[in-house]
């Protein structure tokens, strides 16, 4: 896997220009690890970031809950599809279940 001089690896679902929360192509994008926190650095190289507008990330960054429970569960779905994972590997990796964290909430 090719990680970039800042530790990304390609990412799983390729946001081709547009934010990958809103779908819009007229603003900045950004780097945005999904799993972030104690997972950020497995969320870089494993490929589980999104582009994001700057409005999409400054909600996310400004606590919108339902953006990030969104984005973690759509993440997930992508990431076990992408490496083949069971659930159990992605709990490993990541924590916990974010579909069902989502659902509970």
């Amino acid at each position: 896997m090719q990680i970039d001089r800042n530790g990304y690896g390609p990412q799983v679902v390729p946001g081709h220009g547009a934010c990958q929360y809103c779908g819009r192509t007229d603003r900045p994008l950004q780097r945005h690890e999904v799993f972030h926190g104690a997972y950020r650095s497995k969320s870089k190289r494993l490929g589980a970031w999104v582009q994001l507008c700057d409005e999409c990330h400054d909600k996310l960054h400004h606590h919108d809950a339902e953006i990030d429970r969104e984005l973690k569960a759509w993440m997930q779905s992508n990431i076990m599809a992408h490496y083949g994972w069971t659930l159990e590997r992605f709990r490993l990796e990541f924590g916990k279940n974010y579909e069902e964290w989502r659902m509970n909430e």
